[in-house]
């Protein structure tokens, strides 16, 4: 992991070494009181990156948690600003990997202390298959609104088609033309995704075929989830299919603490953002204490 120079509030900029030896983008966040509690790994949601998340990873610090916020493959700011980055993988097990060098990195920012990984949407996705696999050092896992099932899946025919284009070529991609008023009903918020030309709706098939496949892989072995969960999903959620959250809650067993709210699907920029965090750093300052 290495380092520039300190950006204030927004964090500090790092680089982490991922397996493939690719220089992963990343924002780091001490602890307030400069005695971390814990490390919070943030991994976003699709089409967005680390900056979007510097907010909760403000509450967290003030909270007495350390952060790493890292862009997920395909997000962020492009190599050499060439946007055909957008959306483009090499395979979703780069994403697992990418967790993987974080939870490293979380030992020198903050030696000794308890690593938790949150997730949302797409990033709960990749966050649960972490766990799930074989990542080891942590302790607790926030997971908020996890891409387990869209709320209007395809027909079983186009997921069958998009995996076969992604084993052709992980360059394929198609725009997601989601609205940013399904994801906050704050329009002032909801003008931020518009206005931001880091945030994309670009997914290619291999993405697109390796997240599913990663949905089926969470919910068929969602009884074996290691650590605690705090899982979170939005009443209002017309991105994913909550009944495959509440699947997923179900098979976990006592694993998991399922929390309700009236928002819609990013529930931390919605307007039970503040409720929504309270939860998450209460039930972060119970569980993430020791790995278990």
């Amino acid at each position: 992991m290495t380092g520039n120079d300190i950006c204030g509030s927004h964090g500090r900029s790092i680089s982490i070494t991922a397996k493939d030896g690719v220089s992963v983008n990343a924002l780091v966040f001490n602890s307030a009181d400069g005695d971390a509690k814990g490390v919070v790994i943030i991994s976003h949601g699709f089409g967005e990156y680390s900056g979007l998340y510097v907010e909760v990873a403000q509450r967290l610090a003030q909270a007495g948690y350390a952060c790493i916020l890292f862009d997920q493959r395909g997000h962020g700011k492009p190599p050499d600003d060439r946007k055909k980055w957008f959306g483009v993988i090499p395979g979703y097990q780069s994403f697992l990997d990418d967790i993987a060098a974080a939870v490293n990195s979380a030992g020198q920012l903050a030696p000794g202390a308890p690593v938790a990984l949150y997730g949302h949407s797409m990033g709960g996705n990749i966050v649960i298959n972490a766990l799930l696999r074989g990542v080891a050092g942590c302790s607790c896992a926030v997971l908020e609104a996890p891409w387990l099932g869209l709320y209007k899946e395809f027909n079983p025919l186009v997921t069958g088609l998009a995996k076969a284009a992604g084993k052709i070529s992980a360059k394929l991609t198609v725009v997601n033309n989601l609205k940013p008023s399904a994801l906050t009903s704050d329009p002032e918020r909801a003008e931020l995704y518009v206005n931001d030309p880091l945030y994309h709706g670009h997914i290619s098939f291999r993405m697109f075929a390796g997240i599913k496949d990663g949905c089926k892989y969470a919910l068929d072995n969602a009884s074996k989830l290691p650590v605690p969960a705090f899982l979170a999903y939005a009443s209002n959620d017309k991105v994913l299919d909550n009944q495959m959250t509440l699947r997923f809650a179900a098979e976990a067993g006592d694993m998991v603490t399922l929390r309700e709210y009236d928002s819609r699907h990013a529930i931390h920029n919605d307007v039970k953002r503040d409720e929504f965090l309270n939860d998450a750093i209460d039930f972060l300052d119970k569980h993430c204490a020791g790995v278990g």
